[in-house]
């Protein structure tokens, strides 16, 4: 088999017209969320836990030094958002490669608390061993990451294929483990044909991250990857994550494309807030990838009042399935709430 795309930060590799918009309420500590109706057991499906540097080190080739931000301040960030936020998904971060100890550690730690989570791992397919992978399973981790964006990677459609088929290859017989992959919209076409075919569930990260840069700024809908997508989405055969729109909020439309996101397939969308908001690669002072940056503000709790009220209209029965039932399917559990 040719070789995947290798590296450590991805180690291997008809528009909607709302009636209204809600504003983004900076200061969001005041119009507190915690009466939203959540269901309980509810899940927020992307988090990152940055465990301190000198106990896990970043990976020497790291795009960049976030600050930490341990498993404690994630429990009262949730706590404060909404008390039915019970369920965690720690997603592994780039900055480690594939070393996975700063997510083991989390998830024994919440375990020790009696804290039912799941964990995403970062994995190299080629190199990865079946022992590595029961660790991980018993673990939590229900999961692997392929993260295209945060390494500003621009693979071809054949080295693409090899890569996501060396993943599906080592997450098949786990039969619960889906790939999440991290992309831009606009790379969606390269791989459309070929996701339905890997066997294994598939998540496309963060709405597909449409892009909200490039001038001029054009709505989702016009942008090459979403007619693609949206065709996956209707047929059942990617979920997406309710997440990341902070990253283009630029974007014009935002609210109709997340909605009709919703819309299209409710049973495919799983919530979630991408916290600490780590700023990546572009985020580095000076340009300089040792220096500790800082994370972005981003106000969660209208996030959340925004996705509930505006993104699943809302329709009890849809957050219903967003924050707990596609949770709990996507994320392999079946215990209590």
């Amino acid at each position: 088999m040719a070789a995947p795309l290798r590296g450590f930060a991805r180690p291997t590799l008809a528009r909607l017209r709302l009636s209204h918009r809600y504003p983004l309420v900076l200061g969001s500590r005041a119009q507190s969320t915690s009466t939203l109706p959540l269901p309980p057991g509810s899940w927020d499906s992307h988090v990152h836990v940055i465990c301190n540097e000198f106990k896990f080190p970043y990976h020497p080739e790291a795009g960049y030094r976030p600050q930490e931000a341990p498993l404690s301040r994630l429990q009262t960030f949730h706590a404060n958002l909404h008390p039915h936020i019970t369920h965690h998904v720690l997603v592994a971060l780039s900055i480690h490669g594939t070393d996975n100890s700063c997510l083991l550690e989390s998830l024994k730690t919440l375990a020790a608390q009696s804290l039912p989570a799941r964990g995403v791992a970062s994995i190299d397919p080629l190199v990865v061993s079946d022992s590595e992978l029961q660790i991980l399973h018993a673990a939590g981790v229900r999961g692997a990451r392929m993260n295209l964006k945060s390494s500003l990677l621009e693979p071809s459609a054949a080295d693409f294929e090899r890569t996501l088929r060396a993943y599906a290859d080592r997450l098949k017989p786990l039969k619960s483990w889906p790939l999440q992959i991290h992309l831009s919209l606009r790379q969606i076409p390269l791989i459309a044909d070929i996701l339905p075919r890997l066997g294994v569930p598939v998540i496309i990260d963060h709405l597909a991250a449409p892009d909200a840069a490039t001038q001029p700024l054009r709505p989702a809908q016009e942008q090459e990857g979403y007619k693609e997508f949206m065709r996956l989405l209707a047929r059942g055969e990617v979920y997406t994550k309710l997440s990341g729109s902070d990253r283009f909020a630029a974007l014009p439309l935002l609210d109709e494309y997340a909605t009709e996101v919703v819309a299209v397939a409710p049973q495919r969308v799983v919530w979630a807030t991408d916290w600490p908001h780590t700023g990546g690669v572009k985020m580095n002072p000076g340009g300089n990838r040792r220096k500790q940056q800082g994370f972005r503000a981003v106000d969660d709790h209208g996030k959340l009042r925004r996705a509930m009220e505006v993104y699943c209209r809302g329709d009890e029965s849809v957050i219903k399935q967003v924050w707990r039932d596609n949770a709990r399917e996507l994320w392999d559990y079946d215990g209590e709430d």
